[in-house]
């Protein structure tokens, strides 16, 4: 069974989360005329939704290792904390309605809109105690050494871009999966 690419819609909510779902008369489209059963096709779909959002968060986790800006960390575990929110709990992943998964990116580090706005050479740093400026980091009160050559402004942008962009492509690879009882 394979699943039709214009039968997924895909919406965006600007800067917050890419949603991607297929209503009742799509999954009704989709069975046809075969010999499964709606709640074993909408498991089924289900089931490779949640792959391919696991793997999408996955391969965000690794790109904002790379490109966020590091200096104490904590801006990095608070966009991996948001994206492990997007997975659904083990009790409702298959109980879901109107099969969706919601990739979510957020960020509650009040710091964060104004790294956003810096560009590449204002975050970026190679081996180096010192600021831009040429005064000492600090983070957190102590002093740090800077390490993230590969940092971008404007990294959340960036960002949601590329896991939508992933989760499409995650999404796209679903040739054929045989489904069971």
């Amino acid at each position: 069974m394979s699943l039709p690419g214009n039968q997924i819609s895909i919406s965006v909510v600007p800067r917050t989360r890419a949603v991607v779902s297929l209503k009742d008369i799509n999954i009704a489209y989709i069975i046809g005329k075969s010999k499964y059963t709606y709640s074993q096709v909408v498991k089924f779909i289900q089931t490779i939704m949640n792959e391919a959002l696991e793997l999408t968060i996955e391969e965000t986790k690794e790109w904002i290792y790379e490109f966020v800006p590091l200096r104490s960390g904590d801006l990095q575990d608070n966009l991996i904390e948001f994206l492990e929110k997007s997975k659904p709990p083990p009790a409702t992943a298959t109980e879901l309605k109107n099969v969706r998964l919601v990739l979510g990116a957020g960020k509650d580090v009040e710091y964060a809109r104004y790294v956003a706005e810096m560009t590449d050479s204002q975050v970026q740093h190679e081996s180096t105690w010192l600021e831009h400026s040429g005064r000492r980091a600090y983070s957190k009160g102590v002093p740090v050494m800077l390490n993230d050559p590969h940092a971008l402004g404007d990294w959340m942008k960036q960002m949601i871009k590329f896991a939508i962009e992933r989760l499409k492509t995650n999404l796209s690879k679903i040739k054929g999966v045989k489904i069971n009882g």
